[in-house]
């Protein structure tokens, strides 16, 4: 199944990635997404809503929140996990079938994590936003929408064209891979046009309070 034939797919998702670190140096964006943080017990949880244009609401697509600071960058994966010091392997992005009006990311704020040992354990879920606050995060969507579609048709017409040519001259013909051209098409539009910064981390503490005690 794939975008292409309007159900979900791999995406091949890097270049969002990597082109949405730069973002925090652009010029400032149309607010389209926005962040909170709140208490879940003894755990800081954060939102971050992300609005959809209702010109691509219903069509197939992605969407991607990807966390950054300095040279350090992370993503947020579909089970709400921070991935950090790597770029997303195929199905570690959120694809839909139909994007809503609003998509919610839902995730517990990070701190690194170590063992017994001081042994890198990757992120867990922290109390505080101690470690996580003030880093910028960036919301972004890819739809494949009619003009990314037409110009899928265009394409495939030329290529056609060439290919009848090459045929009578006896020559190689090209294959066209819609599905791909589509995708690289969906990608560029969440690099180039719709990325939006979603705020920052804020200030959440959920330690619990010192009742004293003790022996």
């Amino acid at each position: 199944m794939s975008l292409a034939s309007k159900q979900p797919s791999r995406i091949a998702a890097a270049a969002v990635f990597t082109a949405l670190a730069a973002l925090s140096q652009s010029v400032a964006l149309a607010q389209t997404a926005s962040t909170t943080a709140f208490c879940g017990g003894e755990t800081a949880f954060a939102t971050t809503t992300l609005t959809i244009p209702a010109a691509d609401v219903g069509l197939p697509g992605f969407v991607a929140l990807v966390a950054e600071r300095g040279d350090d960058l992370a993503f947020l994966n579909p089970f709400g996990q921070w991935i950090y010091s790597r770029m997303p392997f195929g199905g570690e992005y959120r694809v839909l079938g139909a994007l809503p009006s609003s998509f919610q990311f839902n995730f517990c704020v990070p701190e690194p994590a170590v063992d017994d040992y001081g042994r890198d354990m990757g992120l867990r879920c922290a109390m505080t936003s101690a470690f996580a606050q003030g880093v910028t995060l960036h919301a972004t969507w890819g739809a494949v929408t009619p003009e990314i579609e037409a110009q899928a048709d265009a394409r495939e017409a030329t290529i056609r064209a060439a290919n009848e040519r090459l045929a009578r001259l006896g020559r190689s013909t090209r294959e066209f891979d819609r599905q791909r051209f589509i995708e690289s098409a969906v990608l560029r539009d969440a690099r180039m046009k719709n990325p939006v910064v979603a705020g920052t981390v804020p200030f959440v503490d959920c330690t619990p309070p010192d009742t004293g005690g003790g022996n």
